[in-house]
């Protein structure tokens, strides 16, 4: 059973419910209104019987035509008791049969009217075998006694229930007929509403289906802004996000396809590289003296490279891990640049580079993990020395910018192709690939500048002209 099937059945049982509590509770509500208002005729009805009973009296023959009249009338059946219960007059029985009459002072009503009030009962009569609604009243002042009924203490008016009753059901055929009518008009107004509410709910679940077969493209269309808009609008989101996050985990993908193929290229070529000199050497150059040395040197520097590559690989591996331990403190950047100028300037007068630094005279402070930023420094005075030219020149520089400055390493070098200059901070990626290796280069040097910047709250851009030169830059907080 679907849910609109399940909603359309709710919704009508709710409906037939409340329709038939309403009916009857109207119903009712209606008999009983209408039986006090048939108390109410009734009483009417026994003052003006009692009024005219009390004006006629005084002769005999007026009040027993009155009477007469009255029972020739036939729409209330009159009734008079005297004191002691008996009855000395009723409309619906013969004269000659009232002297039989069983004594009516037990009658609900008639106890009652003995006590000085109005009785009123509705039950069946066995005097006439028909069901009745009763009302009587004591007669004040009580009739003058000269006259034939002169005797009479209570008077009683009554009607048969069969009016009331063909009253009741003719109104109850009513509220019937029109309950049958609203729950028509209900009927199909729910079946509007239950495939209304449904139908969103329906394409959701089919929406969902197909997201578990695979198919992101379909979407839920939103037209509300109740519940299930918003969890159209959810899933919608939902969905997107999936979107994005295997766009992600198939990026992830390419990039880890991509860096097991780096790792094993650059690991094979130095691998290659030492062992074709040792096989060469064991083949009798080592008894060269003319390539014997040159081969170890260059298995050595192979060597180094391979250790350097994997020492790159290892640290990588711990940042984009979460395993590299920050420690964030204040220090003087402008005495760890001085001092990494000391320590590569032998490396970049071996390139005739010109290595200097621009700080102020006096001490910087800035907030960071002092060795992680010598680390990223050191990658990237190495990259403007070993990518610039003969003759050229690196500049490590500090800027104040209000509560931060900003650190720049600048070089008058080759220059990035600016179709390149988006993938140099990626992992093996290299401007110039032959220069890199020999430049003993890893390609692992700006990923890591990366990564490290990152962790301290900014980024690290590049500006670059090709043949010009390049700048990186990167901001650190300082003490105000």
């Amino acid at each position: 059973m679907n849910i609109r099937t399940k909603l359309t059945l709710l919704l009508l049982a709710l409906s037939l419910f409340v329709i038939s509590a309403a009916g009857f509770f109207t119903t009712l509500s209606v008999e009983r209104s209408l039986r006090g208002r048939i108390v109410d005729e009734l009483n009417t009805e026994a003052a003006q019987v009692g009024a005219q009973l009390r004006q006629s009296t005084t002769r005999d023959t007026t009040a027993f035509g009155f009477l007469r009249e009255y029972e020739k009338a036939g729409r209330y059946r009159l009734t008079l008791i005297e004191r002691d219960g008996r009855v000395i007059f009723d409309s619906d029985v013969p004269p000659d049969e009232i002297p039989g009459m069983e004594n009516h002072a037990g009658r609900p009503e008639v106890a009652e009217a003995l006590r000085g009030g109005t009785g009123v009962s509705t039950r069946h009569s066995a005097t006439v075998g028909r069901d009745f609604m009763y009302l009587a009243i004591p007669l004040r002042p009580e009739l003058d006694s000269s006259g034939t009924y002169g005797t009479a203490a209570i008077l009683r008016v009554s009607i048969p229930l069969t009016e009331i009753d063909a009253a009741v059901g003719e109104i109850r055929r009513n509220i019937i007929l029109v309950s049958l009518f609203v729950f028509v008009i209900v009927t199909v107004i729910v079946g509007l509403v239950s495939g209304r509410l449904a139908r969103p709910l329906a394409q959701i679940a089919e929406t969902a289906e197909k997201i578990r077969g695979g198919d992101l493209n379909r979407r839920i269309e939103v037209r509300s802004g109740d519940e299930i808009g918003r969890l159209g609008g959810t899933l919608n989101a939902m969905i997107d996000t999936l979107n994005r996050d295997i766009v992600r985990l198939r990026k992830l993908e390419r990039v880890r396809t991509e860096f097991l193929g780096n790792v094993s290229h650059e690991l094979r070529t130095p691998i290659f590289a030492i062992e074709g000199m040792l096989e060469t050497l064991i083949n009798g150059a080592i008894d060269d003296p003319s390539v014997n040395r040159d081969f170890l040197l260059r298995a050595l520097k192979n060597t180094q490279n391979l250790d350097a590559l994997l020492s790159d690989l290892i640290e990588i591996s711990r940042i984009e891990s979460g395993d590299m331990k920050m420690s964030f403190r204040y220090f003087d950047l402008r005495e760890l640049v001085n001092q990494l100028i000391a320590e590569m300037a032998p490396i970049a007068d071996r390139r005739k580079v010109s290595l200097t630094a621009d700080m102020p005279p006096g001490p910087v402070q800035v907030y960071g993990d002092r060795d992680r930023l010598k680390q990223a420094l050191v990658n990237l005075i190495d990259n403007a020395v070993k990518y610039n030219r003969e003759g050229g020149w690196v500049t490590v520089r500090w800027k104040e910018d209000g509560p931060s400055g900003v650190v720049s390493v600048e070089d008058g070098g080759i220059g990035i192709p600016e179709e390149l200059r988006d993938r140099i901070f990626e992992r093996f990626f290299r401007a110039d690939r032959e220069r890199s290796r020999e430049a003993g280069g890893t390609g692992l040097g700006l990923a890591i500048v990366k990564h490290i910047i990152e962790a301290h709250g900014t980024v690290v851009s590049v500006e670059s002209t090709a043949g010009k030169g390049s700048t990186f830059r990167f901001t650190l907080n300082k003490i105000v």
